[in-house]
C-alpha cells in the first residue's frame, strides 16, 4: 500500500495580486463560519488549556569551562600615519595656482 500523499491547503480566498485577496477580512470572516463558532461559545473563540510540557532531564555540566572558550583577540599595534604634503603642495604653492585661476 502507498503512503498517503499530503495534499496542499488551497486558499480560501483567491488571489487577485501578489499580496491582495479577493474577499475582504470581514468577508473571509463569515465565509469561514468563525461568527458561528464565537456564536457557539459566549462571543469568545473557544481556547484549549496549554498542555503541561514533560520535565527536561537535567544538564551535564560542560566538558570546558566558558573561559576556555573565549577567544582572545589578535594584537594589532598598526598606528596610521598622518599624510604629509609634499613640498611642492605648500600653502604658497597652492595659493598660487589658485590665484593664476583667478586671472
Amino acid at each position: 500500500m502507498a503512503p498517503k500523499q499530503r495534499t496542499r491547503k488551497v486558499s480560501r480566498n483567491p488571489e487577485l495580486i501578489r499580496g491582495i485577496g479577493k474577499y475582504s477580512r470581514s468577508q473571509m470572516y463569515h465565509k469561514r463560519g468563525i461568527w458561528a463558532i464565537k456564536a457557539k461559545n459566549g462571543g469568545v473563540f473557544p481556547r484549549h488549556d496549554p498542555t503541561p510540557k514533560p520535565e527536561t532531564p537535567a544538564l551535564k555540566p560542560p566538558k570546558f569551562y566558558p573561559a576556555d572558550d573565549v577567544k582572545k583577540p589578535l594584537l594589532n599595534k598598526h598606528k596610521p600615519k598622518i599624510t604629509k604634503l609634499r613640498y611642492i603642495m605648500s600653502n604658497h604653492y597652492i595659493f598660487i595656482v589658485f590665484f593664476m585661476n583667478l586671472v
